[in-house]
């Protein structure tokens, strides 16, 4: 075999081998050998063709295949020997097929993962924004606990019911003069003034009483979640069955020792301590997604455009599942696609130069730190150690190998990275004032 390769550019080669007749030939031999065993020939036994039979009938065929064997052969060597990633054979040209007693030659074009000698870390520059834990924050999630903690009672005496009241409704709905019993709801619990009901429906119902039904005519708004329905008229019908109150605990330490903490004071040190702590876990999230883009601007790899159109897909897999998941909440407007590809092109680059970086700092997973990961697995989930580590076998224990290494990369970068902290606004300054 002769072969040449020709690098197109860094992530395209061209290849073009020669193979003699001698070697065709051999190929042609045991394919039609093999089929002289195999073939079922009206007129003659199992394995009792004539050869002259089988190639006349089928000489088309073999020599495609035989000629589809050696391309395939034949690339494997010549990558196996250049050390080639190879990703895909974007073309392949063997016009002149094979023909008796001549060499077998094509060319072939594939896409390979480009050849990064280094990748620079030593000029991540990033700006770290930690949000401060304010009072008002404390007061909010104070605010938060006590209405997940309200009692609810139907008022006494009965009253119409106000902003803070639950109601349970009974609901038909007409769109379009057509009745829509896939819209309508028995005993659906609605806070009113929560904003969760359409502002039209919040309106109507307010004031009204236990047994009272009110029709309701509004008109569905252009942006509304679910297409069919944008602007489109309707009726509701809707009748309050019940009215409860909502009765708010005090901030007391009764309270507090409700939620398991020793007084109020703890309880709002507890909170801050919780504030602060994710406060920083997205302040630290948003540095490692800041470092990763640094790293992608100061290294612009070419990236192979299978692999893009690989992640494009794979991306919108993910979009239409989101959409299946989350329904009408989750619409797949024209934004969610804008700059898809751009965003496909640059999750692939930051691939391959983890793929890169990961080599040159001789980066790996050891069985070790596998074990370490089953370990908080189990303790996060309350499994035993053995029950995690009998899920985690085969393609999951990869995954869990490869987010360790991931892991490891981001830790490797954000230490390598001069990382400041964002100013912060003056008291009564907001953040788009700031000069």
């Amino acid at each position: 075999m002769q072969a040449q390769v020709d690098r197109v550019s860094p992530v395209l080669v061209e290849i073009k081998v020669e193979v003699p007749w001698t070697k065709v030939s051999e190929h042609l031999e045991q394919a039609y050998r093999t089929l002289q065993r195999t073939a079922r020939v009206r007129g003659f036994r199992p394995g009792k063709v004539p050869r002259s039979v089988v190639k006349g009938m089928m000489s088309k065929s073999v020599e495609q295949d035989v000629q589809n064997r050696i391309v395939e052969e034949q690339l494997g060597e010549v990558v196996k020997e250049h050390k080639l990633e190879a990703i895909a054979m974007t073309s392949m040209d063997a016009k002149g097929g094979i023909a008796e007693g001549t060499p077998f030659a094509f060319t072939a074009k594939l896409e390979v993962r480009p050849t990064i000698d280094k990748v620079e870390t030593a000029d991540l520059k990033v700006e770290r924004t930690l949000e401060p834990v304010t009072d008002e924050a404390v007061d909010n999630e104070i605010a938060r606990l006590r209405e997940q903690n309200a009692e609810l009672r139907t008022p006494d005496p009965a009253r119409p019911a106000k902003d803070g009241d639950v109601l349970a409704l009974d609901i038909q709905v007409t769109v379009d003069g057509q009745p829509r019993p896939d819209l309508g709801s028995t005993n659906t619990r609605a806070e009113l003034g929560a904003k969760r009901l359409l502002e039209q429906l919040e309106e109507g119902l307010k004031g009204v009483t236990i047994g009272e039904e009110r029709e309701i005519n509004m008109t569905f708004p252009d942006d509304y979640g679910h297409e069919p329905l944008r602007s489109k008229p309707a009726v509701f019908k809707i009748k309050a069955t019940d009215i409860q109150e909502k009765i708010l605990p005090e901030i007391d330490d009764d309270f507090a020792r409700d939620l398991e903490h020793e007084s109020v004071a703890a309880m709002k040190s507890k909170i801050r301590a919780d504030l602060e702590s994710s406060a920083k876990r997205k302040s630290d999230a948003l540095v490692r997604e800041a470092v990763v883009e640094k790293l992608i601007d100061t290294n612009p790899v070419p990236v192979p455009p299978s692999l893009v159109e690989r992640q494009q897909r794979q991306m919108i897999g993910e979009l239409m599942r989101f959409q299946q998941q989350f329904g009408d909440q989750m619409p797949l407007g024209d934004e969610l696609f804008s700059g898809l590809r751009e965003r496909a092109e640059r999750k692939v680059r930051a691939g391959l130069l983890f793929g890169a970086v990961a080599a040159q700092q001789s980066l790996q997973v050891t069985d070790a730190d596998v074990e370490a990961e089953l370990g908080k697995i189990a303790e996060m989930t309350g499994k035993h150690i053995a029950k995690v580590r009998a899920d985690y076998t085969a393609e999951r224990r990869d995954n869990l190998r490869m987010q360790i290494l991931e892991n490891k990369l981001l830790e490797y970068l954000v230490s390598q990275a001069t990382i400041t902290d964002a100013p912060r606004p003056s008291l009564g300054e907001s953040p788009a004032e700031e000069k």
